[in-house]
């Protein structure tokens, strides 16, 4: 066997003497096992064993992620760009929605309508997921017979309190990402450095009293899409319609010989597909991605929006993008609309250096899981202190225990413990990582006798 061709699993293949390891779309978290020990990361691993056996790697991405083009311009990796797109097609246009003007507007004509009909106000006013510029444009494809591609990636979002009419989240002030809303405790909490707030009940930013707890997911989508184009054939790609042998090719298969006029789904349609006839593609909501409680939601939301651009446009035809976003102003959406990588990173990289996440830090979180949550939290707090007392804070920043995102999972509870190691002062991360050894070794036993489990992942890809 000479080539090898796999998910993350082949780069452990057992070739004798490796030449060429090429990792494509390196900036993917998929690469990273999180689901099982050891926790590894296939891109790392396939530069750490072509270090080995004096090979090539090539790390290959149209959205690298920060730490790899890092790596690129301090000299550690070489860089190489390929600036233009393949048979020179054009880039597509890219158009931003202001989804709190289009919602405020949308609300007047309602007010309108109940006042002159004498109803009364509902608590929540209805709202749309579809702005008039994408209905617009999503007609004059189904007129011309072109294809529409439809992004709505819900994952996490529900846990987000937003002001439905100024599109302002509640972020912590000591980690800049977004707190998440506890239902059973009704509170909302920071899931690097556990602070805990009560959710507002009137906006700070605009004094708006429509403060909700939900956003749009495909199904909803797929709803109002139906009643907008009734003649219209739509296909909706996520788990649900996908759980069948087969299903996700099928779907693929009709949407391709224009079956269908559009495929709405979550992120599973923003890569890897190439349709000639797709003239058109519609982000629901840019903020599903960016308002996640993890320091590289504004990376991630970059990287999968400028994923899906690419759809549209791909042959002769020119292509078009709709972005509709409740955070107009965010530097990430600024970027996606000039197709400017270098100029995000530059942005991005400012606001790691400035928080001490990566690529100036190492990031490992301490998991703590149970049954019973007076244990996992028990566990917690004696893991933390005895790496207080055994010096971690020289070199590393201790933040929690504090809950997960999601805080239980199974029926089992979730607690963090998360370390910003500094790379100035431990530059290997080999204290940090025999701080933790100790830590272990000496909770043990209390450990199994709790019944609570500790996972350490480091450079993990997100904190859910």
């Amino acid at each position: 066997v000479s080539i090898v061709i796999g998910p993350r699993s082949a780069i452990f293949a057992p070739l004798a003497n490796p030449g060429l390891l090429v990792v494509d779309e390196e900036h993917e978290a998929s690469y990273k096992q999180f689901d099982a020990v050891p926790r590894y990361n296939a891109r790392d691993v396939a530069v750490y064993r072509a270090s080995l056996a004096g090979a090539v790697v090539i790390l290959g991405s149209a959205t690298p992620s920060v730490e790899s083009y890092y790596n690129a311009e301090s000299g550690k990796y070489t860089l190489l760009e390929l600036p233009d797109r393949v048979d020179q097609a054009r880039l597509p246009t890219i158009e931003i929605v202001d989804m709190t003007k289009e919602r405020k507007a949308f609300l007047a004509d309602i007010r309108t309508k109940l006042r002159e009909s004498g109803e009364k106000f509902p608590k929540h006013m209805p709202q749309t997921s579809i702005s008039r510029l994408l209905e617009q444009q999503i007609l004059l494809r189904l007129q011309k017979n072109e294809g529409v591609i439809l992004l709505q990636n819900r994952r996490g979002f529900s846990h987000v309190v937003e002001c439905f009419e100024c599109g302002y989240v509640e972020r912590c002030r000591n980690c800049d990402v977004t707190l998440t809303y506890h239902s059973v405790k009704k509170h909302l909490r920071c899931h690097y450095c556990g602070a805990v707030t009560k959710p507002p009940t009137v906006c700070p930013s605009c004094g708006g009293v429509d403060i909700r707890f939900h956003a749009f997911g495909t199904q909803q989508v797929h709803e109002e899409l139906s009643q907008k184009f009734p003649d219209a054939c739509i296909l909706r790609m996520d788990l649900d319609t996908t759980t069948r042998k087969g299903s996700h090719s099928k779907l693929l298969e009709q949407f391709g010989s224009r079956q269908a006029d559009i495929l709405l789904g979550t992120q599973m349609v923003a890569k890897g597909l190439d349709f000639p006839h797709v003239t058109l593609v519609g982000v629901i909501s840019a903020d599903t991605q960016m308002l996640l409680p993890d320091f590289r939601s504004a990376e991630r939301t970059f990287q999968l929006l400028t994923q899906v651009a690419g759809r549209a446009g791909r042959s002769n035809l020119a292509g078009e993008v709709v972005i509709q976003t409740m955070q107009a102003g965010h530097y990430s959406l600024k970027h996606v609309l000039t197709h400017d990588y270098k100029g995000f990173y530059k942005e991005e990289l400012a606001y790691r250096k400035e928080l001490e996440y990566p690529p100036f830090s190492r990031i490992v979180l301490v998991e703590f899981s149970g049954e019973n949550e007076g244990e996992v939290q028990s566990a917690a707090q004696k893991f933390g202190q005895i790496l207080k007392n055994d010096g971690v804070e020289k070199t590393s920043r201790l933040l929690g225990p504090a809950d997960a995102a999601i805080p239980k999972v199974r029926n089992r509870f979730r607690k963090f413990i998360l370390l910003k190691n500094s790379k100035v002062n431990d530059p290997s991360g080999r204290r940090v990582l025999e701080a933790l050894k100790r830590a272990r070794e000496k909770v043990e036993a209390e450990l199994k006798r709790r019944q609570v489990l500790v996972t350490i992942d480091v450079d993990p890809q997100g904190v859910m």
